[in-house]
């Protein structure tokens, strides 16, 4: 079973540093804000990212009231982790895929008073983190999901600004503003399993090549995401895993409401419908993108919990493998039926 031990108090210098290593579209995104709301921000990414924001700006959307354009030299911008070197805070926002990688660059670069924040999805990354290094390492969970839009214009799809993460209330305190806060909240190891049950549909989306919400409205998208999401439960409860919903019911009632009839849903799910008409997964980004996923952080930790405690994980297995396959002909996602996914 993965656990996520709670960090000790941290002192936060006056005036922090802050740095986002992995600066892709999450990233950008918070770290955007971050530096709207007054931080000093540096962004560490690929240098494709990095040149369109030093020609461009960098460009903040939500699809609501957030409209937002910050000038390159309100910004620091680096292709090198060398920048780790001045570092108060270290915003780790990299795929889970280079975790380790990116732990031995802030390991050699980073001082031994920087926090380092996994804003990662799945729950290992902060285990990893702490394996690696000095640093204090303070987990989060992000609910929201950012699309790049353009070259340098970074939109959030789903209309939340929370960061939720572990117990350090001072730091929490430090980072939240107008436009975008952070809560600390003390029983995260639960809120961690919580979102990962969320996650555990990505794949869906992912192989469907729907919108989020054109799915949610088809009832069999619905009955399947409820299925996965019911196995996922089960297969935690038999290796002794608690966790706390993230939606605003709980998980159990959640894979209820996806069952009911669509205009029962409608009425009753207005906050799940609250999304971008054309948001997808990040998943399904990274199949059009011939990128490598993050399945192993979701259907490849049920499943591998379902073996250690002899259990069923039929349905996860199936998607991991569609998923597998996706990634090996390297064409996008596969744009499959739910009969499809149900077979396989």
């Amino acid at each position: 079973m993965t656990t996520t031990s709670t960090p000790n108090s941290v002192h936060i210098p006056e005036n922090a540093r802050i740095v986002v290593a992995g600066a892709g579209s999450i990233g950008c995104f918070v770290g955007g804000l971050l530096v709207a709301q007054g931080h000093q921000v540096c962004l560490l990414g690929r240098p494709r990212i990095i040149d369109a924001i030093r020609n461009g700006g960098l460009k903040l959307a939500d699809g609501e009231a957030l409209d937002m354009a910050l000038d390159a030299n309100q910004i620091g911008l680096s292709t090198s982790p060398e920048c780790l070197a001045d570092a108060d805070i270290i915003i780790l926002a990299a795929k889970s895929l280079v975790t380790e990688e990116i732990a031995e660059e802030i390991a050699r670069y980073a001082p031994a008073h920087a926090i380092v924040m996994s804003l990662q999805n799945g729950v290992r990354n902060p285990r990893i983190l702490r394996e690696k290094l000095q640093q204090t390492v303070v987990a989060t969970m992000i609910p929201f999901n950012v699309v790049l839009s353009e070259g340098n214009r970074f939109q959030r799809t789903t209309f939340t600004a929370e960061i939720i993460m572990e117990w350090q209330p001072e730091l929490a305190k430090l980072l939240s503003g107008d436009l975008i806060t952070f809560t600390a909240q003390q029983d995260f190891n639960e809120v961690a399993w919580g979102k990962l049950l969320l996650n555990i549909n990505n794949a869906i989306n992912a192989l469907g090549g729907l919108p989020v919400r054109q799915q949610l409205m088809d009832p069999q998208w619905r009955r399947l995401m409820a299925h996965v999401v019911e196995e996922s439960m089960r297969v935690m409860a038999a290796a002794g895993i608690k966790h706390q919903s993230v939606a605003p019911v709980s998980m159990k009632m959640f894979c209820w409401i996806l069952r009911l009839p669509t205009w029962l849903f409608q009425r009753i799910a207005n906050s799940m419908l609250k999304v971008d008409p054309e948001a997808r997964a990040s998943m399904w980004e990274d199949l059009q993108q011939k990128r490598l996923t993050e399945i192993d952080e979701f259907q490849g930790l049920i499943i591998e919990l379902a073996e250690e405690n002899n259990c069923s994980a039929d349905l996860n297995r199936r998607i991991y493998g569609l998923i597998k396959k996706a990634e090996q002909a390297a064409a996008g996602s596969p744009g499959l039926s739910v009969d499809a996914i149900r077979n396989a």
